[in-house]
């Protein structure tokens, strides 16, 4: 964890932005916070998250959450009045990617799907991922160029190979797709 947090020391690159500050709620520094995580215990009372405002990355702790839908209301240890809360307003909070749990194969954080260059199997450059629409048939995944912009499902066969490494997705170029 983060027990000997150097904020000099830690790579941008790295972290995993787990929600974003919208508002102060309430006068106790309360925070309501868009949440982009899927782990439940991100927000458990005494976590360690990483304030990120600027140039300046802080460590805090959580004293308590409570979700509501896509958002959530975040009390930080740190944060004691409403004047403290309002200046973190657009603030985001984060994670090392260390601390991510590992996925099953085949399983990825939107995260490392955004910005995956999308070639066909024949190796022409048809433009990048942008945006992941979650629905309950199953994730989409909007890819965009300077010429068009299309939908890749990420179930069935149009998706070939993921290459976190290359960074890039390789699909079969099906009739219709775009």
């Amino acid at each position: 964890m983060m027990q000997n947090f150097d904020p000099g020391r830690i790579d941008r690159e790295r972290l995993v932005y787990v929600a974003a500050v919208v508002r102060p709620h309430g006068l106790m520094g309360t925070l309501k916070v868009k949440v982009d995580s899927d782990n439940p215990s991100r927000f458990a009372p005494q976590s360690r998250l990483l304030l990120v405002q600027g140039d300046r990355i802080t460590p805090v702790e959580v004293e308590s959450f409570s979700p509501q839908n896509l958002y959530g209301l975040l009390k930080l240890k740190e944060v004691i009045s409403v004047e403290q809360a309002e200046a973190l307003k657009g603030a985001e909070l984060a994670i090392p990617d260390e601390e991510l749990r590992p996925l099953p194969p085949g399983q990825y954080y939107t995260f490392q799907i955004i910005g995956l260059k999308v070639v066909s199997e024949q190796g022409q450059e048809l433009g990048r991922i942008t945006q992941v629409e979650e629905y309950p048939a199953g994730d989409i995944y909007l890819v965009r160029s300077e010429r068009e912009k299309f939908y890749v499902p990420a179930k069935g066969p149009v998706i070939v190979k993921i290459d976190l490494e290359q960074g890039q997705m390789v699909i079969r170029d099906l009739e219709g797709l775009r």
